[in-house]
């Protein structure tokens, strides 16, 4: 999913309200610092979802963002964020580190942590945005980055940026299904820069080893539309043995191949009861869902609800229906 967002579609006296509502959804609840003069305020940006990554192309002259205090709980889902600069100059400052970053350069901030950026005149740069529980490092080696410039000297940089740089101006050309692809690779580069930057090389590897079972889930969200969603695939774009993948879900409780049927029911309940989606079939959404054949889909939904769908969509007009996602 792509979201484009330029400030010129706007009328001047909408623009700074406009720019400190985008600045938010990335970063929570912040101070955002204007140019002096608002009507030359310029900001255009290109928001890109790629799986649990959110990749953001920022072309802007704000002056600066500031969190002063540690956010409440229902503020935001704590996030690491990578800035990657390609124009202009930018100040960050979190936990005590103090870092100036240029053209090619990287740093790391943790957003539900108070942190100051300052921006040297007009910016050009590219920001990455991953769950902190994603990407399995802990707070306390984050910490030790955190603000800290990291240059073209450490190869992975470079690496970094041209991928991510080039995610920014393509992805948005790119069909969901082809998008979902770079997730991983995202996140694996992400936690390799971060973790270089820490001259941790074993902790690279280490958290692919423990967060598991919260990439697999997340995979299967993203994925689970998708009738080939099988257990080799999932072990395949893990880099993990089927076995492995196996033993990592028997220990969580979790059967594979039943737990993506539920959570397929699931979704096809809840839409079979929308009205949102009351000129679309049973067959349809059934297949919507990754049910191929819509025998085997009635059967298994009577099983698991004790009704067949169409019985459940005619009862959910005259009944309450919670509308929002199912949840892995």
């Amino acid at each position: 999913m792509a979201i484009r967002f330029d400030l010129r579609s706007l009328t001047p006296g909408d623009r700074a309200d406009a720019i400190r509502e985008l600045s938010r959804s990335v970063n929570g609840r912040i101070e955002v610092d204007l140019p002096p003069n608002p009507t030359r305020l310029r900001a255009v940006a290109n928001i890109n979802t790629v799986g649990s990554v959110e990749v953001t192309g920022i072309d802007w002259n704000v002056a600066g963002l500031r969190r002063a205090t540690a956010p409440v709980k229902e503020d935001m889902v704590p996030h690491v964020l990578v800035a990657l600069q390609e124009a202009g100059v930018t100040r960050f400052g979190q936990g005590g580190n103090q870092g100036e970053i240029r053209a090619g350069d990287i740093t790391v901030i943790e957003n539900a942590k108070p942190y100051e950026i300052f921006f040297q005149g007009p910016v050009h740069a590219v920001v990455v945005r991953v769950p902190t529980h994603v990407l399995g490092l802990q707070s306390s080696l984050l910490g030790q980055v955190a603000a800290v410039r990291l240059g073209s000297e450490h190869p992975l940089v470079g690496a970094a940026v041209a991928f991510f740089a080039r995610l920014a101006r393509s992805q948005g050309a790119l069909g969901e299904t082809e998008a979902a692809l770079f997730a991983q690779p995202s996140v694996d580069l992400i936690r390799a820069v971060v973790t270089t930057g820490l001259g941790r090389d074993d902790l690279a590897r280490e958290p692919l080893h423990h967060t598991l079972l919260q990439r697999v889930e997340e995979y299967v969200r993203v994925h689970l539309a998708e009738p080939d969603l099988t257990a080799a695939r999932i072990a395949a774009a893990h880099h993990v043995s089927v076995r492995q993948l196996y033993l990592t879900l028997s220990r969580a409780g979790i059967a594979l191949g039943d737990w993506i049927r539920t959570q397929r029911l699931e979704e096809c309940k809840r839409e079979l009861a929308s009205p949102v989606h009351q000129f679309m079939t049973v067959e349809a959404i059934a297949h919507r869902w990754g049910f191929t054949s819509a025998p085997h889909f009635s059967r298994v939904f009577k099983a698991e609800y004790g009704m067949n769908p169409r019985e459940w969509r005619r009862r959910s007009r005259t009944l309450p229906v919670e509308t929002g996602p199912a949840r892995l």
